[in-house]
Parts: structure tokens; C-alpha cells; sequence
């Protein structure tokens, strides 16, 4: 991938990286460039046993915290 022009490989990078939660491996600087600037807006939240992101998972943080805000008495 170094001799692609930093377009191209920047398009490529985007099919490869689509959240933080998912730890997939960086291989050089310019890939690691890439990676934090297509996520830059994720973050991991651990709900219930399992890892959702802030951005990408919105529909279903909403459905766990109000199927847990019903649970809670008051």
C-alpha cells in the first residue's frame, strides 16, 4: 500500500476501519493516521457484558438505558 497516492489508500482504509470497539491491527503510520481521523468521533461503553459505541450504536444504548431506567423502582 505505499505506492497507492494517499487518496486512494485513505478510501481503502475507510472499508477496513469502521469503529473503535472493533480492535483491528494498524500497520504503519499513515494507516494509524487514518484510523484515528475515520474514528475520531467513537468511544467504547461497556452496557451489560457487551461493548457498544457511542457513535455508531445510538439506537441500541437508547434501547438498553430505557429498558434499565424501567427495571430501577421509583
Amino acid at each position: 500500500m505505499d505506492n497507492l497516492p494517499h487518496e486512494i489508500n485513505h478510501i481503502i482504509l475507510e472499508y477496513i476501519y469502521g469503529c473503535r470497539k472493533n480492535n483491528q491491527q494498524i500497520f504503519n503510520k499513515e494507516s494509524r493516521k487514518n484510523f484515528f481521523k475515520i474514528t475520531k468521533d467513537c468511544e467504547k461503553i461497556h452496557i451489560m457484558r457487551k461493548d457498544l459505541c457511542k457513535k455508531c450504536d445510538k439506537k441500541a444504548i437508547r434501547h438498553v438505558r430505557m429498558i434499565l431506567n424501567n427495571l430501577l423502582p421509583g
